[in-house]
């Protein structure tokens, strides 16, 4: 699942631009992605100027990882 990094974001847009269903607005100066609506899609991660979008795993998938 995307993440955002807010060190690296500066709130360009150009993510918001690409995004086939607007899961990414920007808020305060920083992209945030609506991972409810967010289809994994990738078109959002090689247009970022400063690779702030990031993959996050959560801990389960981590430990299947492992496995």
């Amino acid at each position: 699942m995307p993440k955002i990094n807010k060190e690296k974001c500066i709130g360009c847009g150009i993510c918001v631009n690409i995004c086939p269903i607007n899961a990414i607005s920007i808020k305060d100066g920083i992209a945030h992605i609506d991972q409810k609506k967010c289809i994994h899609c990738g078109k959002c991660r090689p247009v970022c100027p400063t690779n702030a979008i990031e993959h996050g795993c959560n801990k389960k998938n981590q430990q299947n990882d492992r496995s």
